[in-house]
């Protein structure tokens, strides 16, 4: 059953990362799909299925432990990034850029060295045998640079939500705060068992075992979740708009053709079916050349009479086309580029 749970919310995470690609392409949240793809590799790694098949491919000599902590590494450079997009205005800086990937490079090639120069016994993401201090050194490369990150990203996340108006943005704040929150606690275990790993004490209880295969899996939901709340709600209100466009356009069509019968030179539109018109061109285009000809052709000739019921379709797609206007052109009460209201 905890398997299944797992591979769901495995699952989940890489359908929210590859939500990301269309934009990615399109040159918008390359960061954020930068971070979503190495989180999404770090935390599939923890899971014991995925680590022993790649681990495998590899050649099985637990170079995937390796990956983990370097993906981890990336990770935090990456949400950094994110982050100080978000509560700077000048945004990432070229100079912050620097810093963050000669910093995690380093940071990953420490880890590179006492990898490859050591002899430590692993499985599946943890230390086996006798600890060593070289395994608390190569551990806290990965778990300070995350609890650094996680404090830093839980005050920028409470600052930004006193300033943002769009509620969909507040709530991802709040889940993104929780995630990071769950992470700073499997940080501080894991801390904890290479502490204890060092001095002597390889013994790791059920409880520690517990949040050590838990929370990650619970971050990641929260994480993916939170960064992807705002495209998600993008999606779902473009999918409504276009159903309405759609259902208005088909109501149109009546009125369009009986209006326009005696007058074919004021539309640009060529003969198409309603089913064809509807959903295999561009609807919102076509709803709002319909309606500007409906339009013409009432002031060219006014003694055309509208019923009730038409004459309330005129004003919904009036209402909806102003509605459509509004969101493309509208900003939110923020004063920087929408590249921060993305991060």
């Amino acid at each position: 059953m905890f398997a299944l749970i797992e591979y769901a919310v495995l699952a989940a995470l890489w359908g929210t990362t590859l939500l990301l690609v269309p934009s990615a392409l399109r040159g918008t949240r390359r960061l954020l799909f930068g971070f979503m793809l190495a989180f999404a590799i770090t935390i599939t790694l923890i899971s014991d299925g995925p680590y022993a098949f790649v681990d495998g491919l590899l050649g099985g000599v637990d170079l995937t432990y390796f990956i983990f902590h370097a993906t981890a590494i990336i990770c935090v450079a990456l949400f950094d990034g994110l982050i100080q997009t978000a509560v700077s205005k000048v945004g990432l800086t070229p100079a912050r850029k620097r810093v963050a990937f000669w910093g995690s490079t380093g940071l990953i090639l420490i880890q590179a060295a006492l990898f490859f120069t050591s002899g430590w016994e692993i499985d599946n993401i943890q230390f086996i045998g006798p600890g060593d201090w070289s395994q608390l050194v190569y551990s806290f490369t990965t778990w300070v640079a995350l609890i650094v990150l996680a404090i830093s990203t839980i005050v920028a996340c409470t600052s930004d939500f006193k300033r943002q108006q769009d509620a969909t943005i507040k709530a991802a704040l709040v889940i993104i705060s929780v995630g990071w929150v769950v992470i700073s606690l499997y940080v501080v275990v894991q801390m904890g068992v290479a502490i204890a790993r060092a001095t002597g004490d390889t013994y790791v209880s059920a409880t520690v075992d517990f949040l050590s295969v838990t929370c990650p899996l619970v971050a990641s939901v929260l994480l993916a979740g939170g960064l992807g709340l705002r495209l998600l709600v993008g999606v779902v209100r473009n999918l409504i708009d276009a159903g309405r466009s759609r259902r208005l356009l088909w109501e149109l069509s009546p009125l369009w053709e009986r209006l326009l019968a005696d007058l074919p030179e004021l539309s640009m539109e060529a003969p198409t079916s309603r089913l064809d018109l509807c959903f295999r061109g561009n609807h919102a285009l076509h709803l709002h050349r319909r309606y500007v000809e409906v339009r013409d052709s009432l002031l060219l000739r006014p003694e055309q009479q509208l019923s009730d019921r038409e004459a309330r379709l005129i004003r919904r797609i009036e209402a909806h086309i102003r509605h459509a206007s509004d969101t493309r052109s509208g900003t939110t009460n923020d004063s920087r580029t929408n590249e921060y209201q993305d991060a």
